[in-house]
């Protein structure tokens, strides 16, 4: 099977690459070489990530890409307020059916981040070794806070209660449960118009539905994986998270 697949490169060659019928898989790398290298190995390793949350799907042997759009940015894709064109694919209008899928896979993505988080300390909340961009908790904080803005890319972010920010955990499930509640009651508008938010951000990129669904994934998944990478070298003891 061939995978469709779109390219957003930045002016050092770096490239950010996803693939059009897997929500939240995905690859960046230095180059449009290796990201597509990376990519063929992100779709097995994607399959397996389904198989581990009980799904019964079938692991791809070797699979293929197929490049449907390649865009040149002027900034670097992946660095936070990078570009975030548009792609052909996020025009595509979003169904319920998307927006269960979508919901379904946060749930798996959320597991993932809690287990991740059971066999740490809470002292490793502050924990940021030196060179990287977040702590713990700020990683962790930030997650909640994108949950929202992406909502608002779309008009569909709620009036929200800030003091549910303060504590990192209660902010997590507050920004899970607004997007639990706001992603089935998209009216029909907002699963397929192109929107221009200008609220929360200097840069006005064009927004879909579509693009919301799998950027949520997509975003849940990297910094759950960087998490992993730093708490690896944490030296922490191994204790459990106390969660309300």
């Amino acid at each position: 099977m061939a995978y469709k697949t779109s390219l957003i490169i930045g002016p050092d060659g770096s490239t950010q690459s996803h693939i059009h019928s897997l929500m939240g898989c995905f690859a960046l790398a230095s180059t449009k070489e290796r990201a597509t290298v990376k990519l063929r190995s992100a779709i097995p390793e994607y399959f397996r990530w389904l198989r581990s949350h009980r799904e019964d799907v079938a692991i791809p042997t070797n699979p293929k890409l197929v490049v449907i759009q390649e865009l040149r940015m002027r900034g670097s894709p992946g660095d936070a307020g990078g570009p975030d064109p548009l792609l052909r694919c996020d025009e595509v209008p979003a169904s319920h059916q998307d927006v269960t899928r979508c919901l379904r896979l946060l749930g798996y993505t959320r597991e993932d981040l809690l287990q991740l988080l059971s066999s740490h300390s809470k002292g490793a909340l502050d924990w940021k070794p030196k060179g990287e961009p977040r702590s713990v908790r700020n990683a962790l904080r930030h997650v909640a806070q994108v949950d929202i803005w992406y909502l608002s890319r779309i008009e569909a972010d709620p009036p929200f209660d800030k003091a549910k920010m303060k504590d990192v955990f209660a902010f997590l499930k507050y920004s899970q449960s607004l997007v639990a509640e706001a992603l089935p009651s998209l009216t029909q508008t907002q699963l397929t118009k192109v929107f221009y938010p200008h609220k929360w951000s200097d840069k006005p990129y064009p927004w879909t539905a579509t693009k919301v669904l799998h950027r949520l994934v997509t975003h849940e998944r990297q910094h759950t994986n960087y998490l992993r990478r730093i708490l690896a070298l944490s030296a922490s003891p191994v204790l459990r998270f106390e969660q309300d």
